[in-house]
């Protein structure tokens, strides 16, 4: 039976050429499909796994902490701020107990301390007689403006010769102790695990070894004086600041009278007079004209860095007197910000867009607060003090909590491994700043380019800085309670990669924590960063749109799945144009040789035989095609210096069993139905033929021979209407989409880069269908032949001939252009909601494209049609 085929196959050279050209092309289009494949989705793996994975893969917050934009599945960049403890101790040991739980590392937000710096001998104080005024502003850089957050007054009186009453509201103190420059900040503590945060994000491994800086250890202990109510807790320092404002030290001479006794004790009965009730009260001082005769200017990071330097200096010293030691009171904590939804102002940028507005502080239990804080804000602010029941006269009536910092050692974010990658784009709250881009100016027209606004160091400003401070999380158990961690994220054993598996696993995992917990948890891992715009409001004013990369829960792993789809398609695409090839070859072998098989079975052959042949033929058609994808897979494996890739193999091995044994299935149907005397007296189905059509012209002839044959017909046109299709798909992505292939629900981030390869797919998938086209078209010029004889008898000219063939190619095409341009365009419309009608360029290409390849193809038809020879056609017919 192999000798059968191989005989076969001799006495049909050309067609046998032709049968090998299309196995040749299919192993290499398959192993170029396979290695572009894997090469992209190798790619688009490693940037979702990089790119849109945070450094934990579910975060555990406590039950009330949901943000109202999680209902569109967002969250604010930085979503954990402002979430101050409400998880206990107890719930968190029972999430680290969980078998499918690898690391739980706690974030406890403990609030803000309020630190003091002094800057010796910085002011020049005059010393004429006379009345002062020393105001203290600080300013903040908010991104949009400059605004004042806190001030200070002090009036004060050089020279006094009478005795000041107390009710007066100017000092008298030496000189020498308004020449200190002194500076207040707000640093933030956080509480963390060190064990569990050096295994999350190597936090152990960021710290600087200088001046006996060191990480945590177990020596490290929380210590209470409760005589004192001194809190001790050991510290790491980051001595980076962030905050982006400054410090106004204004002296000024008042136009009063006071060089002599008598002017001054003028002054004081005045003063007595206008205000004998208010003791302290400086509003008739600000009356007095005045004259700038002092100003200096010092920036808050300065502040900061000066604070935060003296820490590290103290690392490891042991204080003979505890009074000595650095620290301060923990005052307050600040809430989150709160968005509404807004209409988007540009909707094909940013599909999603929110309002933030300011709004009147009121801070209860903490009177000295108002002075430090402006009067509005973005955020609700919350003292930590509690209140005294029934206080002593003289006692205050509010306490804090004193902290007294141990420093052990001081850390640099910048070591951090979720922070040195520029890749991860979801955000580490505790080590990374708030950052934004004011896109859109108070009247909505854009800023080009882009203004960066970074934290101004505003606890209740629009942009929060990071914590400088942290302590371990057995300190803010001591200071804050049972219940002061704020959050817990986590790492689950068996979800390393974006996947379906990882992602089932997950899910497991979250319901499985807030049916024991009751807390709230969020999958982070298969996120997605997606661009929102958010319009500020202060004072009822616009000051602008900023624009942050928020948080899209679950997106990238809608992306996997969609480039996933996305590349099934193609090599869909290119399977089905390799399975119409067999089919259009397996058809048209068919149809060449009823008679021939008609014959072997009047001799007495049995269909079985018959069988035999078309699946060995097959056999050695998958054998050729895996031999050469084997050499294909070489040359790749060789030029990468990769280990050649045995599952593309087996899968190339498989899709050339599914190609070819397809097209013998084909041919066993044919088989079945062939009758030796219909088949030698006809050859083919004459009631196929039949079209009534009027031949009037060459293009009536060409529409009666597509139209009488459309069955082996519309597998030329489906062969070329595929690639096509594909074709005029990338087009409009490389074009219009600028080569991105993304979907509108994936919130607009790469899912397929569209680019050469791609292009190169195509070319060999159109390769094929213009040799399933050739070999049809042949076929057709085959049966053809007593006809084409006819017409040349009665004195058509080879070039007539020539031109009814590629005529015929030229319709095939052009109905093929037209079918795949309606598949690209419900795709297109399927994807992005749009039709591109104003693309002409586009629509031209994917008709005129088709006319060529139908071109192409029929051209070896035509020649063969032009030589058929009447007087011996004729004559054989006869």
């Amino acid at each position: 039976m192999l000798r059968f085929v191989l005989n076969h196959w001799r006495r049909q050279r050309f067609k046998f050429i032709l049968t090998f050209v299309g196995a040749l092309i299919i192993s290499a289009g398959l192993s170029l499909m396979f290695n572009l494949t894997d090469s992209s989705q190798g790619t688009v793996e490693q940037t979702l796994q990089k790119k849109w994975s945070s450094a934990y893969d579910i975060v555990v917050r406590p039950k009330g902490s949901q943000m109202s934009t999680e209902s569109s599945d967002l969250l604010e960049p930085n979503y954990l701020n402002g979430i101050n403890g409400g998880i206990s101790f107890k719930q968190y040991e029972t999430i680290k107990q969980m078998k499918e739980i690898d690391i739980a590392a706690p974030v406890a937000v403990m609030g803000y301390v309020n630190t003091t710096v002094n800057f010796k001998k910085k002011l020049k104080f005059p010393r004429t007689p006379g009345l002062y005024r020393i105001t203290t502003t600080n300013y903040i850089q908010n991104g949009f403006n400059k605004e004042r957050q806190s001030q200070v007054i002090l009036h004060v009186a050089q020279g006094s010769k009478i005795s000041i009453p107390s009710n007066v509201s100017f000092l008298t103190e030496p000189i020498d102790d308004f020449e200190d420059a002194v500076a207040s900040n707000s640093v933030l503590v956080v509480a963390i695990d060190p064990k569990e945060e050096a295994r999350l994000v190597g936090l152990d491994k960021s710290v600087n070894s200088k001046n006996k800086s060191r990480y945590f250890s177990s020596l490290d202990r929380y210590e209470y004086d409760k005589s004192t109510s001194k809190h001790t807790i050991p510290v790491l320092v980051n001595p980076n600041s962030y905050n982006q404002g400054n410090y106004i030290y204004k002296i000024e001479k008042l136009n009063a009278p006071f060089k002599t006794e008598q002017d001054q004790q003028k002054l004081v009965d005045e003063l007595i007079k206008k205000q004998p009730k208010r003791s302290l009260d400086q509003s008739v001082l600000n009356t007095y004209p005045s004259k700038i005769i002092e100003r200096v200017n010092i920036p808050t990071s300065k502040v900061e860095e000066t604070y935060l330097q003296t820490l590290i200096n103290n690392t490891n010293v042991t204080y003979s007197d505890p009074a000595e030691e650095d620290g301060g009171m923990l005052l307050y904590n600040t809430g989150p910000l709160q968005f509404k939804s807004e209409s988007s102002p540009y909707p094909s940028r940013w599909n999603t867009a929110y309002e933030v507005s300011s709004s009147p502080l009121e801070i209860k239990d903490w009177q000295y607060g108002k002075s430090i804080f402006p009067a509005k804000g973005y955020r609700v602010i919350k003292s930590v003090g509690k209140k005294v029941k029934k206080p002593k006269p003289g006692e205050v009536d509010v306490l804090f909590p004193y902290l007294a910092f141990k420093v052990v050692g001081l850390y640099d974010p910048n070591k951090i491994k979720v922070s040195k990658d520029p890749l991860n784009e979801l955000p580490m709250e505790t080590y990374r700043p708030s950052s934004a881009d004011l896109v859109l100016d108070a009247k909505g027209e854009p800023v080009n380019p882009a203004k960066s606004i970074d934290t101004s160091g505003n606890p209740v400003g629009l942009l929060t800085s990071s914590p400088n401070i942290l302590t371990t999380l057995e300190s803010a158990r001591g200071v804050s309670g049972e219940q002061a961690i704020s959050s817990i994220r986590l790492k689950v054993k068996g979800a390393t990669t974006v996947s379906e598996e990882s992602e089932q696993l997950l899910q497991d995992v979250k319901t499985q924590i807030e049916q024991e917990t009751g807390l709230i948890a969020t999958i982070t891992k298969g996120s997605s960063p997606q661009p929102v715009v958010t319009k500020v409001v202060d004072n009822g004013k616009t000051l602008g749109w900023i624009e942050q990369p928020w948080i899209h829960i679950g997106a990238a792993m809608t992306i996997f799945r969609e480039t996933s789809v996305g590349f099934s398609g193609v090599i869909f695409a290119m399977l089905a144009v390799a399975i119409v090839y067999v089919l259009a070859t397996s058809y048209v072998s068919m149809l060449a040789r009823r008679k021939e098989f008609a014959v072997l079975l009047a001799l007495g052959w049995r269909t079985k035989d018959l069988y035999r042949i078309v699946l060995i033929e097959a056999a050695l058609l998958v054998g050729f095609v895996s031999v050469v994808a084997l050499i294909v897979e070489s040359i790749f494996s060789y030029v990468r210096n990769e280990t050649m890739n045995g599952w593309s193999l087996l899968w190339i091995t498989l899709f050339s069993l599914v190609i070819y044994f397809a097209g013998a299935a084909w041919s066993a149907f044919t088989i079945r139905k062939i009758s030796p005397y219909e088949a030698i007296k006809t050859g083919e189905y004459a009631s196929s033929s039949h079209v009534k059509l009027g031949l009037r012209s060459t293009w009536t002839l060409a529409l009666k021979e597509i139209f009488g044959k459309w069955k082996r017909n519309a597998l030329s046109i489906l062969s070329i209407a595929l690639p096509t299709a594909l074709l005029t798909f990338f087009l409009f992505v490389t074009f219009h989409l600028q080569g991105v292939l993304y979907t509108s629900w994936l919130g607009q981030f790469v899912a397929l880069q569209v680019g050469p390869m791609h292009y190169v797919t195509m070319g060999v998938a159109i390769t094929i269908a213009i040799l399933t086209t050739g070999e049809i078209m042949w076929q057709n010029v085959t049966d053809r032949r007593a006809s084409l004889a006819i017409l040349k008898a009665v004195g058509w000219t080879n070039g007539s001939v020539r031109q009814l063939i590629v005529l015929e190619g030229v319709l095939i095409g052009f109905v093929a252009g037209i079918v795949g341009l309606s598949i690209s365009y419900i795709t297109i419309y399927v994807l992005y909601d749009l039709v591109p009608w104003d693309e002409p360029l586009l629509i031209g290409v994917s008709l005129l494209l088709p006319v060529l390849f139908g071109t192409i193809a029929s051209l070896l038809p035509a020649q063969i049609a032009a030589r058929v020879n009447p007087y011996q056609e004729l004559k054989d017919a006869g």
